[in-house]
């Protein structure tokens, strides 16, 4: 706190040096202007500009109630405190009501700071309440203009004379020019939807009894007939005997943002029926593919080591080399069940994490086909994808390198993941044959991988021209 500038009217040194010293105690930071005649005060009051001011009542020719006529003259906003000697209850409480803040008995000073403190943050919150409303005036039409954008009205009605008042907003909610009609409350309940008028007089009628403040969501039918959703508050004033007096309401017109609310609900349902469309085509699309690779080679493979064993039986000059043959044929059996339970199972990345993973993945696709891809990692150890996202990468790279492999006709391919700023950047770029990315319709693949991406509140772009191969980007937020 700043140092406190204090006109005191004291006649008694002792009594001021008393009240200097608990104000020290108290670790008040301030100035004394100690002053004892009539005149002497008119004359601090009017150059001394003080932050607070204290009174004897009794002085010379001079008494508190002159004093503060004298003070209320100035016109100064500071507060005014009464520090005196035995006085009636009666004179008391007279000094408060003709203005004065405060007082009390100098055989309870210890009170003083208490007292002094209390006024100033009293007189600081009425400043600023004061201000506020200045600024509420002063800005009337900005206020109407803020109103008229948020949707948002105010009304007010006084119970002891049934006047009501709604701001141009309120008539507007209701599709009405401001002062077409007279505000009523009869008005809001014949416009509340018939749905939601007997919840509404409900709670009007039994709550607002028991309740100083009352909101909540109802639906309205304006003048022109449309449905409407709309936020009311009620706030209740009440006299000193608890009596209901005034009441204030506050409406905003919210059918913009239901209707946007339920747009998106909306689509938040068509989007998940998509994952869930596109999930149930990527779960058949791989058991067809399990059952042609069962079907197509696994199953030839059992089918010859058959034959080869039945052949055995009837010819046991052959039957050794036979036997091997079809251990030789059951080995590549397990090797070929093994590829493809890999590929349908979810990599244990807990324990290599998605680089080594991937790794693995590109070595695999390196040593058994044409296709020869390379891998670029810049992850830094700060921001690194969690399980979940790492398995969905991989399990992005097996779909994309599978297309590559199908359809590209490419040579080369290359993966490319890393951090930038916020986000995490995936790529895979191939040179096979490419496609009219703005015509192609995307296949189960490619929707497969949206989807998944889509989950991470990501982006996929495809670029892609006839014979100019294809390049996916992937970019999810952290």
């Amino acid at each position: 706190m700043e140092e406190l500038k204090i006109l005191f009217l004291e006649d008694s040194a002792q009594d001021a040096e008393l009240a200097g010293y608990i104000l020290k105690n108290a670790g008040i930071d301030f100035t004394f202007n100690l002053v004892d005649t009539q005149e002497q005060y008119q004359d601090a009051l009017a150059t001394y500009q003080p932050d607070i001011v204290l009174a004897d009542h009794s002085l010379y020719h001079f008494n508190s109630v002159e004093a503060l006529r004298i003070f209320k003259a100035t016109g100064l906003k500071v507060p005014f405190i009464l520090v005196t000697g035995t006085v009636s209850e009666e004179f008391a409480v007279d000094i408060l009501r003709h203005g004065a803040d405060d007082y009390l008995l100098k055989d309870n000073l210890v009170r003083l700071p208490n007292a002094i403190l209390s006024s100033l943050e009293k007189y600081r919150l009425d400043k600023e309440r004061q201000e506020y409303l200045d600024n509420i005036i002063n800005n009337e039409a900005l206020m109407k203009e803020a109103q008229r954008l948020a949707q948002f009205g105010s009304w007010e009605a006084d119970i002891i004379t049934g006047e009501v008042k709604w701001s141009d907003e309120i008539f507007r909610i209701f599709s009405y020019e401001p002062g077409e009609i007279k505000p009523g409350h009869d008005i809001i309940l014949h416009h509340i939807h018939p749905e939601d008028r007997a919840i509404y007089q409900q709670a009007i009628y039994s709550r607002l009894g028991k309740l100083d403040i009352l909101g909540s969501e109802i639906r309205i039918v304006d003048k022109e007939g449309h449905n409407k959703f709309v936020y009311f508050k009620i706030v209740v004033k009440r006299d000193t005997s608890g009596q209901l007096t005034r009441l204030l309401g506050f409406m905003q017109d919210i059918t913009e943002k239901r209707t946007l609310e339920k747009e998106l609900a909306d689509q938040a349902l068509r989007q998940q029926k998509l994952i869930t469309e596109i999930t149930i085509q990527a779960q058949e699309k791989e058991r067809n593919e399990l059952g042609k690779e069962l079907h197509d080679n696994i199953n030839q493979i059992l089918a010859t080591i058959k034959m080869f064993l039945g052949i055995s039986l009837a010819n046991p000059g052959k039957r050794e080399e036979l036997i091997n043959r079809s251990v030789k044929n059951v080995n590549y059996a397990i090797e070929e069940i093994r590829k493809l339970s890999k590929s349908l199972v979810a990599p244990s990345l807990g324990d290599l994490g998605l680089i080594p993973a991937l790794q693995d993945l590109v070595e695999e696709i390196n040593v058994s086909d044409k296709l020869k891809v390379q891998l670029i990692a810049e992850i830094s150890d700060e921001k690194k994808p969690d399980m979940n996202m790492e398995l969905m990468l991989y399990r992005i790279a097996q779909e994309q390198l599978n297309n590559i492999r199908k359809y590209a006709n490419a040579g080369k391919a290359v993966i490319t993941i890393k951090t930038a700023e916020n986000n995490l950047l995936f790529s895979i770029t191939d040179d096979g044959v490419g496609f009219d990315a703005t015509q192609k319709a995307q296949g189960i693949g490619l929707r497969n991988i949206r989807s998944r991406v889509d989950f991470y509140s990501g982006t996929m772009d495809i670029i892609s021209a006839p014979g100019q191969g294809c390049t996916l980007n992937i970019t999810i937020p952290f």
